[in-house]
This record gives C-alpha cells, structure tokens and sequence, in this order.
C-alpha cells in the first residue's frame, strides 16, 4: 500500500465495500448533493434515508440530485462486470467524449482527496485508489435510459 497524500492510503483495506452511486433506498445513505454544474458536494457526515423519505421520493429518480451509498451488490448490480464495478472502470477508463457514463471534469482537487464518510469500505476507492477521488465528485448518479441497480 502507498500513501496517497497527506499520509493517507490510496488503497482501502479488505473487507465488505459500500457503494458511493445506490439508489434512494430506506437504509441507504445520502452522501451527498449534486450542485450545479453537476459536481457532488458531500456532507460531512453520511445521512441514512428512512422509510418515509424514501417512499416520497419513489415518484422521482432522486439519483440525479443526490448520491446514496449502500452495500454493493456486486454480482447483483447491472453495473458490475464480473469481477469489478463497471462504473469507475469507465469513468478512468473511457475518453471524457465517448465514456458511457456521465463524467463531468472536476479540475484538480484543493486537496489529496475530497471529504468523502466512505473512503474507508468505498468500492471506487478499493477498486482504483486516490484516481477514483479524483473523479467521484464529477460522477452523475442514475439518468434516465440507466439500468436499474440493486
């Protein structure tokens, strides 16, 4: 493991790893909210949504506007690949003009990573270290034409 700035690890530790792109669900958090020009400001602590958020929020994709986290689901998330999420991968991977999932740049972060409750068991992190931070807050949650996750 290598410290990715300010002493910190660039690689999270094994161990069960939460998704920083669920949908709105009772027992997801809320991570943070999407502002304009599409950039994730996080709060500083993660929310847990309840029942009854939830539920209002049924009629309206709330995934635009907002992040959730929650368990991954691997193997039983559209997004994952068979071995990994399919979603970060692209978001490096692909070239801003063609990358299949909405990515807007972000700039150079103030600092080594963002201010993120997750970090520790984030799948992105895990998956692809401090380079996931770098593109996490620019990453648009579920649009329309999306497949359903979860």
């Amino acid at each position: 493991m290598s410290l990715g700035g300010a002493g910190r690890p660039d690689t999270a530790p094994e161990g069960p790893r939460t998704c920083p792109s669920a949908p709105c669900a009772p027992g997801a958090g809320l991570l943070g909210v999407v502002s304009e020009p599409g950039r994730l400001a996080y709060l500083p602590v993660t929310v847990l949504v309840d029942r009854t958020f939830a539920e209002r929020a049924a009629t309206a994709r709330l995934e635009g506007h907002y992040r959730f986290t929650g368990p991954c689901a691997e193997g039983g998330c559209a997004q994952w690949t068979g071995e990994a999420c399919g979603v970060i991968d692209r978001a490096l991977d692909a070239p801003a003009s063609g990358a299949e999932c909405e990515v807007r740049p972000v700039g150079a972060l103030e600092r080594p990573f963002p201010d993120c409750g997750i970090r520790g068991d984030c799948r992105w992190f895990a998956q692809r270290g401090a380079a996931a931070c770098g593109v996490c807050p620019g990453i648009a949650g579920w649009r329309p034409g999306d497949p359903e996750v979860g």
